[in-house]
């Protein structure tokens, strides 16, 4: 007789989903550029997310589930993505812009196979399709984390903010520094970008 498996007692766990925003052009990006956009997304999280500590858990069509001990690292993590992106974004035509919608939650979750389960992961992909292109939204247990230290202040969304759209959580905005570019920075990514251009 084969013994079931016990259950996995909770964890509490910061989740964090990333996806693409879809084009804002008239024109629908080609195959070719989404799938460039999606492998460079993928190239800036796992530089950045070793940083911070952070797990990738799994890549999905348009992002990445993401998890970390701790919401402060997942939002340091968050807004040095976000920035990263809108410093890469600098450097090409508007129509290869990446832009993405970050969400994120503190919360219990149940690990099996390597993936994560429960009802964090589920509350941060809510709040994820919730976020306007370029920020980070957050669950009010990540933007108690945050408070006190040297971050953008996390700004409590009200019912027109969220489109009137309930949740059991609290959700905040926090928004990236807008910084100038930085040439050092940007040179570190200009190999990501050629082969965006043509005949790159």
């Amino acid at each position: 007789m084969v013994e079931a498996p016990e259950p996995q007692c909770p964890e509490v766990r910061a989740i964090m989903f990333t996806a693409m925003a879809p084009s804002g052009s008239e024109e629908p990006r080609g195959e070719a550029l989404e799938l460039a956009l999606r492998e460079e997304q993928g190239r800036l999280v796992r530089e950045l997310l070793p940083r911070q500590g952070g797990r990738e858990v799994k890549m999905l069509e348009d992002g990445f589930l993401l998890e970390f001990d701790r919401g402060l690292h997942a939002v340091r993590f968050g807004l040095a993505l976000q920035e990263a992106v809108e410093q890469r974004n600098q450097l090409v035509p508007s129509e290869q812009r990446l832009e993405l919608r970050i969400g994120a939650h503190l919360g219990p979750v149940v690990h099996r196979d390597g993936d994560v389960f429960g009802e964090g992961v589920n509350l941060a992909a809510r709040i994820e399709s919730l976020a306007r292109p370029g920020t980070l939204y957050v669950s009010e247990s990540v933007a108690r984390e945050v408070e006190g230290h040297p971050l953008p202040r996390a700004v409590r969304l009200g019912r027109a903010g969220l489109k009137n759209i309930r949740l059991p959580v609290g959700v905040f905005r926090v928004e990236p520094r807008r910084q100038s570019s930085r040439p050092a920075f940007l040179s570190r990514f200009r190999s990501l970008i050629t082969h965006l251009r043509p005949g790159g």
